[in-house]
């Protein structure tokens, strides 16, 4: 052409290096040579870095985020008393009504020490009423560590549950409550029935009821305690170590509170410790000792952190308890059989 400029030259003018590479026939056996679009070296090593930089961030924080909050080093002591003061309302700097703890340092206010007294014999007295009903709310930590919050069985929806399992057991699976799904064959309908038996009479019945009575009794027990507490409160809560004292008092007297009601027949810790699994060949006790120290499948162990400490203990409490009960009734019977045969 004239003008200087061939047509090869015009051609690769108009079109990028890439293409011309690719549209051009290569040696054989040789990938095709693909000519880069070089930035400037400034702009690419920042432009590497800040995505190198980004990408490690972004990588980090999920690794954050999927990773579960790591419980403090406690004790199994540590673990017990605060899965127990976290339960019930009343104690110094747990609200198990609002799911937080207060923080422990500084001075307190006198106003402040008497509200949490109050608070306290209030949030109990409510959870009395409720466990008539429905049932009481309790805080509790899960696996994560983490507050959460739970609702115990009351009384009446304990027999209306009792109710419920015993109609669905006699319909054989006709009436299926709490599944949408109807039970199908002779040999389903016959195993649902006696699932939903053993449910109304040994879980509602034997285990549920003295169970919502327990913890009736327990709420009863610590609004007087809480109660008691406002006057100890009034008088040493101006200095530091009177603080510490009715704090320390008042607080380990909830935790003995709810230890003995929770040892006692029908208490939560009794129905763990008198579990058993028949089809696995687990005993009462071993099938505790056996349990994790989370389970979220079962309602008596869902709320606590069953440790070992905790196993211990509520072994040797529940099974003295049982020990006494068994020594009272003998005494009752002997005592009745004299009389009887005076």
């Amino acid at each position: 052409m004239k003008g200087g400029q061939s047509f090869d030259q015009a051609l690769q003018t108009a079109n990028p290096p890439l293409l011309i590479s690719q549209s051009f026939s290569q040696p054989e056996n040789k990938p095709p040579e693909v000519a880069p679009f070089p930035l400037p070296t400034a702009l690419s090593s920042k432009s590497n870095s800040a995505v190198t930089k980004s990408g490690a961030r972004a990588a980090y924080g999920k690794q954050i985020a999927a990773k579960p909050a790591a419980p403090p080093g406690m004790s199994g002591w540590e673990k017990y008393k605060e899965d127990q003061l976290l339960r019930n309302p009343g104690a110094r700097y747990y609200s198990p009504d609002q799911g937080k703890i207060a923080a422990k340092g500084g001075k307190k206010p006198l106003a402040w020490l008497i509200g949490r007294d109050i608070s306290g014999v209030v949030g109990n007295i409510r959870n009395f009423f409720a466990n008539i009903f429905k049932g009481g709310t309790i805080s509790y930590r899960d696996e994560k560590n983490q507050l959460r919050q739970g609702r115990q069985t009351g009384l009446l929806k304990t027999v209306g549950n009792f109710f419920r399992d015993f109609a669905a057991a006699l319909s054989f699976g006709a009436y299926h409550p709490g599944s949408q799904k109807a039970v199908q064959g002779f040999k389903n309908r016959l195993s649902y029935s006696a699932s939903k038996l053993k449910e109304a009479f040994l879980g509602d019945l034997i285990d549920g009821i003295p169970s919502s009575v327990n913890h009736m009794a327990q709420n009863a027990i610590l609004s007087g305690w809480r109660l008691a507490e406002v006057i100890p409160d009034a008088v040493l809560g101006s200095f530091q170590a009177g603080r510490k004292l009715t704090t320390t008092i008042f607080d380990n007297g909830q935790v003995a509170v709810e230890y003995l009601t929770d040892i006692a027949p029908s208490g939560d810790a009794w129905l763990r410790v008198h579990a058993s699994d028949l089809q696995k060949l687990m005993p009462p006790v071993y099938y505790n000792l056996k349990m994790p120290e989370h389970l979220n499948t079962d309602m008596r162990w869902k709320y606590v952190r069953n440790t070992p400490f905790r196993k211990t203990i509520e072994t040797i409490g529940s099974l003295l308890a049982d020990g006494l009960l068994l020594g009272f009734s003998g005494q009752t019977g002997g005592s009745s059989e004299r009389r009887s045969g005076e």
